[in-house]
């Protein structure tokens, strides 16, 4: 068995090519690839704004990732129990991992502007953060 993640078209036009080689017949799944998140606004939160946070309050980055997980990330919805045959209120902190790109953006920037608000820290945007280096993906 076979698996490979295709990420741009010459890996496509390869993977075309080598099932126009294979034997019929032969079984195939393809499952879309959705980033969750850029690894760059990641970075971003982890080593620029929770950094700034936490050298200012002294707390760790995972205590105030903690502290503003619940804060910003904390969600409720109805749920119908089959057993029960009622709904009833769940409620929780989620985690960051499971947010997709927009969610993330909008989260980040409320943690930003609550650092700004209340801590009087002045947390630079992404595009104002300087980048020691570039590094650019190559098409293998």
């Amino acid at each position: 068995m076979d698996f490979a993640v295709i990420r741009n078209n010459r890996q496509r036009e390869r993977l075309i090519e080598m099932l126009k080689e294979r034997r019929l017949p032969f079984r195939l799944a393809v499952q879309d690839l959705y980033p969750v998140r850029s690894i760059d606004f990641n970075a971003y939160y982890w080593g620029v704004v929770l950094k700034m946070i936490s050298d200012f309050t002294g707390h760790t980055q995972e205590e105030v990732h903690d502290a503003c997980k619940r804060r910003y990330n904390f969600r409720h919805d109805f749920k119908y129990s089959k057993k029960t045959g009622k709904w009833k209120l769940v409620s929780k902190v989620d985690s960051t991992t499971a947010t997709f790109s927009r969610e993330f953006m909008e989260y980040v920037m409320k943690v930003r502007a609550d650092a700004e608000i209340e801590l009087h820290v002045t947390i630079p945007l992404p595009n104002e953060v300087f980048q020691p280096e570039l590094a650019f993906e190559t098409e293998l």
